[in-house]
């Protein structure tokens, strides 16, 4: 029933968040004003400072995000302090290194059941990051109320086009696309291409279309919106400048907290950004998500 790709309740979230590209209050560009977030964020840090502003007024108890670990793999924690925020900014691509480790597949996988730490762990209220078919999951069941999902308070989504689990040959094809090693990659952007750094600071660009081959089979499938309209703010580095990250406003509540965050400077605004930007970063919005469905 809380399958995301299954139709059941599909008429109720159709009712509260719309389809397409969802509601929109309001769009913006902007960043952490944290030197330290954006120092190892993949965008602009809004993420990361939106949670650790959502901790410091109290407003949640903890976080489940994903932390990147070694060999390229990652795993979800709670954050529960900014200390543990920082060590999970920015995007990682997730491994599968051998069967004892399975539980690590993908944060696809691994989100979902880590809410039972929330259940047991005396966690009254958290945040979630998620990609669209982890938030349209934690939307159906808030909708019929299966717990712990009262618990989450706030939902950051994350623009998703496609993402990554790997096997040896398809990692050996990824490596090959990318011009070196899993282990060796510092950082990822997803804007219209992949954009990786390396440890050693070189770049490479990659169309997203090249890696479908490499791509989770359930993520060349899915339908879900690209703009990820489940979301209270819904996140991405598409049709924003380097260095920031271009953000989409969806419910009263995301509203209202991004802009105490903004009041209190824990974020702040592209100093250009006008209503003539805020249009063409819709455009590209609504280009990829189109993109997404007709694929």
């Amino acid at each position: 029933m809380i399958c995301p790709i299954t139709h059941e309740l599909e008429d109720r979230l159709e009712e509260l968040y719309g389809t397409g590209m969802g509601t929109v209050l309001e769009v913006y560009s902007a960043r952490s004003t944290d030197e330290a977030v954006r120092g190892v964020c993949c965008d602009g840090g809004v993420a990361t400072s939106l949670l650790h502003y959502l901790l410091d007024i109290h407003y949640i108890d903890g976080a489940l995000v994903v932390k990147k670990m070694k060999g390229g793999r990652s795993m979800p924690i709670i954050a529960t302090s900014y200390q543990e925020l920082l060590m999970c900014a920015g995007s990682s691509l997730a491994t599968v290194p051998n069967l004892d480790e399975i539980k690590y597949y993908s944060t696809y996988e691994t989100l979902l059941p880590e809410l039972r730490e929330i259940a047991y762990g005396g966690l009254e209220s958290v945040a979630i990051t998620g990609t669209p078919c982890q938030t349209k999951t934690i939307r159906k069941m808030q909708s019929v109320n299966i717990l712990p999902s009262g618990a989450i308070k706030f939902v950051i989504g994350l623009f998703c086009y496609e993402n990554f689990s790997f096997d040896a040959i398809s990692l050996r094809t990824f490596e090959e696309l990318i011009g070196g090693r899993l282990s060796d990659i510092e950082k990822v952007n997803i804007k219209e291409t992949m954009l990786i750094t390396f440890k050693d600071g070189s770049t490479k660009s990659i169309p997203l279309e090249k890696l479908e081959g490499v791509a989770r089979h359930a993520c060349v499938k899915c339908t879900i919106p690209y703009a990820n309209i489940y979301a209270d703010i819904s996140l991405g580095g598409l049709g924003s400048e380097e260095g920031y990250t271009t953000v989409v406003i969806r419910t009263e509540n995301g509203k209202r907290l991004f802009e105490e965050a903004l009041e209190e400077g824990y974020i702040e605004l592209h100093p250009q950004w006008c209503e003539k930007k805020k249009e063409e970063v819709m455009q590209k919005i609504e280009e990829w998500t189109e993109k997404k469905g007709k694929r």
